[in-house]
């Protein structure tokens, strides 16, 4: 890794110079077509993307820490989450708040989990959640903070949730349950229903980590699909986090942490007065955030309306139906089940980073599953145009696949290092400390 260190420069460039760079910078990243499937880029249709920019625009500078100051933003943020409260079947005693992402909102539900779990089990002193396999790595991420221990069980053999694994590793120091709607790995929903039976006879914390179905998922089932139950319809659910930016099309960084009831909601904030200038008090982990995002959801929410919503969800299961044809035609693809909008593609007869590489010297930059291998796939409206180029790619690197014609393989990973020249220093930092770690 060079150890050069890039410098202010002296002198400024014009305006119209550096937007040529800006662009061009731009122009040398992947599509926000061909990067729908790798989840890089949720865009839904270009109108309301328009409308979302344009909204944003208008707060961009306007800090969201300061809502309490101004009745107008004041009211983008409750109507905004009163609709979210709405779509995950809670009720007036429910509530929720504004966050930056899926780990800040996992974040502040496990922080109330482990508050919680302080004041009704206080016997516990090296708090412990359950969860499957297939949990984000966020969680993971989150109770390391919080320092929560993990206790993660197998899945069954069909790669869902094994449920008696998962009653059988509660323990003493168990506070909380964990389950996904659906979970990243494998895209299915976990069984909510029989966790939350669980939770209620055992006095735990049932936390639902829907940050990629909460707000696709509500419409899929109005369109008639089979979903399982997920939200707070499910007795024993506590908290759960979903994210805005994902199929809310809310424009980055906005998520959500949803609360049963105001008793959950208690063990949420923390507020501060032991300082000079009064009562300090943020939605969540962070403090200054741009208004951008809440005005961005707001005015799609009102654009769109729930008939915009359930449109959009049908162009996404058209964009899954047809690639999951496309696997049952062409030899050597194998789609797995899912419950939502992902996808995973898997093959027993050839190594599937073979697909990877192959399609990403076709222009399409996709993510991975490891264990066990599979090509992953985080399905969004496309157009017509690119959803065919993208299936006829499929078909044809499998078929060289088969025939021996292709063997380079592709990095099957999310968030991994690729190429040194191509990777961000932090990235390579870390990794060069993580690698000296494990070797002393």
């Amino acid at each position: 890794m060079s150890s050069d260190i890039y410098k202010l420069p002296k002198q400024g460039d014009s305006y119209e110079s550096v937007m040529d760079q800006v662009k061009t910078l731009r122009s040398q990243m992947t599509s926000g077509q061909r990067g729908k499937l790798a989840s890089t880029t949720f865009q839904g249709h270009e109108e309301m993307e328009k409308l979302t920019h344009e909204a944003y625009g208008q707060f961009l500078e306007w800090n969201g820490l300061f809502t309490f100051q101004e009745a107008a933003a004041a009211k983008m943020e409750n109507e905004v989450l009163d609709i979210c409260i709405d779509l995950m079947n809670g009720g007036p005693e429910s509530g929720a708040n504004l966050t930056s992402g899926g780990t800040e909102s996992n974040f502040n539900a496990f922080h109330a989990m482990r508050k919680w779990a302080r004041e009704v089990k206080p016997e516990i002193t090296q708090p412990e959640v359950v969860a499957p396999y297939s949990t984000h790595s966020t969680v993971h991420k989150t109770c390391q903070y919080l320092d929560i221990k993990v206790v993660t069980v197998p899945q069954a053999s069909d790669l869902s949730c094994d449920m008696r694994a998962l009653e059988d590793a509660i323990g003493l120091n168990t506070i909380g349950i964990v389950g996904s709607a659906p979970n990243w790995p494998y895209g299915t929903v976990d069984p909510i229903t029989q966790m939350g039976e669980i939770a209620i006879e055992k006095n735990l914390w049932l936390h639902v980590d829907a940050c990629v179905g909460g707000y696709i998922l509500p419409f899929f089932k109005q369109l008639g699909v089979d979903v399982p139950a997920y939200d707070f319809s499910v007795p024993g659910v506590r908290s759960i986090s979903a994210d805005l930016h994902k199929y809310g099309y809310a424009p980055k960084p906005c998520s959500t942490v949803l609360w049963r009831s105001q008793e959950e909601m208690s063990y949420h904030y923390m507020p501060i007065d032991a300082w000079a200038c009064g009562l300090y008090l943020s939605q969540g982990f962070v403090g200054s955030r741009t208004l951008g995002p809440v005005a961005g959801i707001w005015s799609l929410m009102h654009y769109w309306g729930e008939e915009g919503y359930l449109n959009n969800a049908k162009r996404i299961l058209h964009v899954k139906h047809s690639i999951m044809e496309k696997c049952a035609s062409t030899p050597g693809l194998k789609p797995w089940p899912t419950d939502g909008p992902l996808l995973m593609i898997a093959s027993d007869d050839f190594d599937i980073q073979l697909l990877v590489g192959g399609m990403e010297e076709r222009g399409w930059k996709l993510l991975g599953v490891t264990t066990p291998p599979a090509v992953h796939l985080t399905l969004d409206v496309m157009e017509e145009e690119y959803l065919e180029s993208f299936l006829q790619d499929l078909e044809d690197v499998s078929r060289d696949i088969c025939d021996g014609k292709f063997t380079k393989e592709g990095l099957l990973t999310y968030g991994g290092v690729g190429a040194e020249a191509d990777a961000p220093k932090w990235l390579l930092t870390a990794v060069e400390i993580m690698n000296k770690k494990n070797t002393t």
